[in-house]
C-alpha cells in the first residue's frame, strides 16, 4: 500500500452522513458533526505522536482525528485504529491509503491483546474518541483500564470528550496525572484530557 494520507472528509455530503449516524445510533456517535481538524492536530501534539513508535487511536469514527494523526506521525511509525460501527469502519478503509495505518473492527479493550502482538515495551500514545459518557461506567472503566495497561511506562492517553465532568474521575482511576482543556473551534467546543502515569498492571 501507498503511504498517502488525505484529509479526513469534509464534504456537505459527509457531514450528514455523520449526522445522519448520530440521530440512528446515539450509543455509538457521540457527536452531531465530525470532529474539527484542529482538534485532531492538538491531540497530536498533546500525544507527541510526532516523537512516536506505536499509536493507538481509539474510536476512529470517519477518520477526523486518524488523519491528523498519521499527517504528524513519523515515516517509520504506526497507527493501530480501533472502530466497531461498521458504516464508520468501511468509510476508513475507503478514505485511507497508508501503510502504517491497521484497522481493528473490535473492541478497544482487545488493546491488550493487541501490545501482546505488535508492542510488548507498549505503546507511545493513545488517542480516545469514544463517547464514553453514552456508554456504562463499567464498559468505560474496562476499556481506560485496558488502555492504561496496554501503555509503555511514560506513555500518554488523550481523550476527547463533549460531557464536562464525567470522564475525569473515571481516569483518575487509571492514571495518576489527568490535565483537562478546552478547545473552542469545534462544533461543539471539545474538551481534551491528557493523562499521565498509567497504573495498568504490566
Amino acid at each position: 500500500m501507498s503511504q498517502r494520507t488525505p484529509s479526513p472528509p469534509a464534504s456537505g455530503q459527509s457531514m450528514w452522513s455523520f449526522f445522519r449516524e448520530f440521530l440512528s445510533n446515539r450509543q455509538r456517535v457521540g457527536a452531531v458533526a465530525p470532529t474539527s481538524v484542529g482538534v485532531g492536530r492538538r491531540m497530536a501534539r498533546l500525544a507527541h505522536v510526532p516523537e512516536a513508535r506505536n499509536v493507538v487511536e481509539f474510536g476512529a469514527g470517519t477518520g477526523a482525528i486518524t488523519a491528523p494523526l498519521l499527517a504528524a506521525l513519523p515515516a517509520d511509525g504506526r497507527l493501530f485504529a480501533y472502530e466497531i460501527h461498521e458504516p464508520f469502519l468501511d468509510q476508513l478503509r475507503t478514505t485511507f491509503d497508508d501503510a502504517r495505518l491497521t484497522l481493528l473492527g473490535e473492541s478497544a479493550e482487545a488493546v491488550r491483546d493487541l501490545r501482546e502482538r505488535e508492542a510488548p515495551e507498549g505503546f507511545d500514545a493513545i488517542v480516545c474518541s469514544i463517547p464514553f459518557s453514552l456508554l456504562p461506567p463499567p464498559v468505560t472503566s474496562g476499556i481506560l483500564g485496558a488502555g492504561a495497561a496496554a501503555l509503555k511506562p511514560g506513555g500518554i492517553f488523550v481523550a476527547l470528550q463533549y460531557h464536562p465532568t464525567y470522564l475525569k474521575p473515571l481516569l483518575s482511576q487509571h492514571f495518576d496525572s489527568v490535565r483537562r482543556e478546552v478547545f473552542p473551534m469545534n462544533i461543539p467546543p471539545a474538551l481534551l484530557l491528557t493523562a499521565r502515569e498509567p497504573r495498568g498492571d504490566r
